[in-house]
């Protein structure tokens, strides 16, 4: 895969069915921290951003019933073990 969109580099490290993680506003904003969340990665894809082309990610996050999407850049593989 060449370089082809913002976020190409992340999509060669990353599968679908990988964990993945990133973080997010914690449930208070007023707190101005972030929280790590969780998920499976269920698609990775191109689409057409403001300024050119863009990996972007859809999840299923744990204990959630709607999947997310996010830039690929805003996600890591996940540390969490069983």
């Amino acid at each position: 895969m060449k370089n082809d969109a913002f976020g190409a580099s992340k999509a060669r490290e990353l599968e679908v069915g990988d964990l993945v993680s990133w973080d997010s506003w914690a449930e208070s904003l007023e707190n101005n921290v972030f929280e790590e969340k969780n998920g499976v990665l269920l698609a990775i894809y191109r689409n057409k951003r403001t300024h050119g082309w863009g990996y972007m990610a859809k999840i299923m996050p744990f204990g959630d019933e709607n999947e997310v999407v996010l830039p690929l850049l805003a996600i890591r593989k996940s540390t969490l073990r069983n």
